[in-house]
C-alpha cells in the first residue's frame, strides 16, 4: 500500500517507520524534522530498534497521491492539512486519522465523505530529536467506519502486516470518545501540576478529581447518544495512568516547550458538546481555563 503519513512529530513518525517495514511510506511535516529523515533515514529506538530509509519532505507536491493518507497533526491542524492536500489526494485515496481529541473524524468526513476512516492508537512514542523517534511501547490500534467497514479492515490488516497490532470497530466514535475523555483526564492535570502520568493515581485527592472529570464527560457522551464502550471510563483512565506512570503527557510537554496544547479539542470540546445538550461541565470548564492561561504566555497563540 503506498502511504502518506501528514505530520511527521512522535507519533507520525513511529507510525510512518513501523509501516515502511511492509509499505511505501512517505513522511510529510515540518522541515525541521523531516530534512533530517530525507538525508539519513530515520531511526527508531525503544522496543524497536531500528533505521528505516523513507522519503520525507515538508510538502505533498514532492510525491505521487497515495492509497492512504494517515493525518498525525495536532487537532488543531486538521483543517490546513485538508487544505494542504485538497488538490493533490486522487479521488480514491483513503483518509484516516489517529489524532487526539473530538472532531477530527467530523472535519476528514466533510471533505472526504465515507473515503474518511477513524482511529485510535495507544502507541507510546516520543521525539528524541528531529530523525530519531522512540517507541516506548507499540500498543494496540483500532480502526473503524460505519460507512465502509471494508476499507476500515483493509487500513488495519495493512497496520498488523507491519507489526502494529490493529482491531477494526465498526462504531469507531464510542472508541474516539473514550479516548478523548482519557484525555481529559489525565492530560490538563498532569499539565497543570507538571506531574508524570502515575502521580494522578498515588494521590487520593487527584484519584477523586479524576473520577469527577470522568463522570462530568460520561454525562456528556450520553446526552450526545454517545455509547461507550466501557461501564466505568475512571477505571480506564486509571488503568492508562497506571500503564503510562512514567510518561509526560503530551499536554505537559506542550506546557513545558511553550507551544499550544490541544485542550481545545478535548476538554473545550466536551464543554461544547455539554453546552449543546444540556449538560454543565464546571469541571471541564476550569481545566480549559487553568490551561489557557498557562498557555497565554506562550508564542504559539489559540
Amino acid at each position: 500500500m503506498r502511504i502518506c503519513v501528514f505530520g511527521a512529530g512522535s507519533l507520525g513518525s513511529a507510525v510512518g517507520g513501523m509501516l515502511a517495514s511492509h509499505h511505501e511510506v512517505v513522511l510529510v511535516g515540518r522541515k525541521a524534522n523531516v530534512s533530517p529523515i530525507a538525508e539519513d533515514g530515520l531511526r527508531i529506538r525503544g522496543v524497536v530498534s531500528r533505521t528505516v530509509k523513507l522519503d520525507a519532505s515538508d510538502s505533498v507536491k514532492d510525491f505521487a497521491p497515495p492509497d492512504l493518507l494517515i493525518v498525525a497533526t495536532k487537532a488543531y491542524s486538521t483543517s490546513s492539512v485538508v487544505d494542504a492536500c485538497s488538490g493533490w489526494i486522487s479521488g480514491d485515496t483513503k483518509v484516516l486519522t489517529l489524532q487526539n481529541g473530538l472532531g477530527n473524524l467530523e472535519k476528514l468526513r466533510a471533505w472526504r465523505g465515507d473515503r474518511a476512516i477513524g482511529g485510535t492508537t495507544t502507541m507510546g512514542a516520543s521525539l528524541v530529536a528531529p530523525g530519531i523517534v522512540r517507541i516506548a511501547g507499540i500498543g494496540k490500534t483500532i480502526v473503524g467506519s460505519e460507512l465502509d467497514p471494508n476499507a476500515a479492515s483493509k487500513v488495519s490488516s495493512a497496520f498488523r502486516s507491519a507489526g502494529i497490532p490493529a482491531v477494526t470497530r465498526r462504531e469507531i466514535h464510542s472508541e474516539i470518545w473514550a479516548k478523548a475523555i482519557v484525555n481529559a483526564s489525565i492530560n490538563p492535570l498532569t499539565a497543570i501540576l507538571r506531574i508524570p502520568n502515575g502521580d494522578l493515581i498515588e494521590s487520593r485527592t487527584l484519584s477523586r478529581l479524576m473520577a469527577e472529570i470522568c463522570s462530568e464527560c460520561e454525562s456528556v457522551a450520553e446526552a450526545s447518544a454517545i455509547t461507550l464502550p466501557v461501564k466505568s471510563m475512571y477505571r480506564r483512565a486509571r488503568s492508562v495512568a497506571r500503564e503510562t506512570a512514567g510518561n509526560r503527557s503530551s499536554m505537559l510537554r506542550d506546557i513545558e516547550l511553550g507551544r499550544r496544547t490541544e485542550i481545545d479539542c478535548i476538554n473545550g470540546h466536551l464543554c461544547r458538546s455539554g453546552e449543546v445538550a444540556g449538560v454543565p461541565t464546571p469541571l471541564n470548564n476550569a481545566l480549559v481555563s487553568m490551561i489557557k492561561s498557562l498557555e497565554a504566555g506562550t508564542s504559539e497563540k489559540a
